[in-house]
């Protein structure tokens, strides 16, 4: 047992083999009855000693249940990996976060490593699945946290009912407040509040790319990993609020009904979530919601025109960012075969289905002549393999190494690309969506079902652990035994790729990377 005093109050935590460990720490106030929809309020402090020995609640839920199967299909063993969340207590004072230490000793001042889990902003917890101790025990302090999810956290509506109500952004503002407790407190955890990097994998690398443009976030933190994500999950506030009036209103509450709005409970707010998916994925979704209806993706990403995203990251990337920090940035392999998972069909239809879906970020490509130049990168790949990387391309990739080339533009020298080529041991997963989070996340996580037991892996996870926190500490990702990693830039693409032999690739993938230049 061990205990620390925080502004807000004294905490009773665990120590384990040179460990610290404090779980549940609240940093706001729970979000119950009108405060579910309003912008979040720091945490008032408590009497006594606050056990904080074990995981608090989790967030409202807002995911689709993974497809159960009555065998241990791929399919089932990788979400059984990643949702150890799914017997977790959810409820309304989940705004909380988990701290890991080598250290108390307020001198310290070892880097910070702030985690942003991920789920697709409707869904996820940080829970055992991001035990921070594998960081801390590289010298830096780890701190994960927990956000509103869907609609509570990201169905925009300002200006749509008084008091502040559906405030624009209410799941990144969530994101700021646990970033603004961090500089108050993690100096008592033996963290350093001017060397602050966030980082975060799927939803969570969206949240690094929106933070990394918020001028609320300015002196928040240092530097940024984004994960396998994209930084297009945004669109103007006036048509999320278009969308918020369509949507709530198939719940039937209409703007200024205040007290409708609040009286929704978690099953009307999960019928929510539906409508508003109905609706930014309908038909006429393009004319009613311009630019966010045209890439659908953005519908539950970013308010833009706001006072926390004044404009998309990657034009303001190119002006040197407002947090001017500096960013790695990759992508798995495999990203988009989360895409042949998540429908319940056969796979090849699962991928036809997404690539139709998708190509709202794609409006001016000739479809079938991109299949064609693939089909000719990719010799003897079926169609349904063909169509699955281009949507792995089109959504993570692709995305990916444009925020490099802005982010290079305007930080010379200060930009980081990787790829994870490193193969499941889950037959026919790949180097899937996810994959990066088992590989450094090595201390109790189910999701190191997803890897091998074996030297080389063990091996790989040491020098991606090594490459994550050097980048916190310094700026630059150096690791015993990897090749010298350069800054990206346009005229090399230097890119680290993480395999069971890791390399330095010049360009990796170019040829398909060239498939959409032209």
């Amino acid at each position: 047992m061990t205990t620390i005093t925080i502004s807000t109050g004294s905490l009773k935590g665990c120590f384990d083999n040179g460990i610290h460990a404090f779980k549940g720490i609240p940093y706001a106030e729970p979000v119950s009855g009108p405060a579910r929809w309003l912008p979040p309020v720091p945490r008032k402090p408590w009497q006594g000693v606050r056990d904080a020995q074990h995981y608090g609640e989790i967030c409202l839920q807002f995911g689709s249940k993974a497809l159960r199967e009555p065998v241990p299909t791929a399919r089932r063993r990788y979400f059984d990996a990643i949702g150890s969340f799914a017997s977790c207590t959810e409820g309304d004072d989940s705004l909380l976060l988990n701290v890991w230490s080598p250290t108390l000793d307020a001198n310290a001042r070892l880097p910070v490593m702030l985690y942003i889990h991920g789920g697709g902003l409707n869904s996820g917890a940080a829970n055992t699945l991001y035990d921070g101790t594998s960081f801390a025990r590289k010298g830096v302090v780890c701190v994960a946290i927990q956000y509103r999810l869907g609609p509570l956290g990201f169905l925009h509506g300002a200006g749509l009912f008084g008091n502040d109500l559906c405030a624009d952004n209410r799941g990144f503002l969530d994101q700021l407040c646990a970033l603004q407790w961090v500089q108050q407190n993690i100096a008592q955890f033996g963290g350093d509040p001017a060397c602050v990097t966030v980082f975060g994998e799927s939803a969570g690398a969206f949240s690094v790319y929106q933070l990394s443009a918020s001028p609320l976030a300015r002196g928040l933190f240092k530097r940024g990993i984004a994960m396998g994500g994209m930084p297009y999950t945004c669109a103007p506030a006036n048509e999320h609020h278009a969308l918020a009036v369509d949507a709530l209103g198939d719940v039937g509450v209409k703007p200024g009904d205040e007290q409708a709005l609040i009286a929704l409970d978690h099953a009307a707010l999960k019928r929510l979530q539906k409508a508003i998916s109905k609706r930014a994925f309908g038909k006429d979704a393009a004319a009613r919601y311009g630019l966010l209806g045209r890439e659908r993706v953005a519908y539950m990403g970013a308010a833009t025109g706001t006072a926390f995203l004044p404009q998309a990251p990657m034009p303001g990337y190119g002006q040197g960012t407002p947090n001017d920090i500096d960013l790695m940035l990759g992508t798995c392999a495999d990203d988009g075969r989360l895409f042949s998972l998540t429908l319940p069909f056969a796979r090849s239809l699962s991928v036809k289905l997404w690539l139709k879906l998708l190509q709202g970020l794609m409006p001016n490509a000739d479809v079938a002549a991109l299949q064609t130049r693939y089909r000719q990168q990719m010799r003897g790949a079926s169609t349904g393999r063909i169509n699955e990387q281009i949507n792995n391309d089109v959504f993570f990739r692709m995305p990916t190494i444009a925020a490099a080339e802005a982010h290079a533009a305007g930080h010379a020298g200060r930009t980081y690309l990787y790829q994870v080529d490193y193969q499941s041991a889950i037959k026919s997963l790949g180097a899937i969506h996810g994959i990066e989070v088992a590989l450094l996340f090595t201390h109790n996580s189910s999701a190191r079902t997803l890897i091998a037991d074996d030297t080389a892996t063990a091996a790989l996870s040491e020098m991606m652990l090594q490459a994550w926190t050097s980048f916190a500490k310094t700026g630059r990702p150096v690791a015993a035994g990897m090749d010298p990693w350069p800054a990206f830039e346009t005229s090399i693409r230097a890119t680290m790729v993480f395999d069971r032999k890791p390399r330095l690739e010049p360009d990796w993938g170019g040829a398909l990377r060239q498939c959409w230049s032209q």
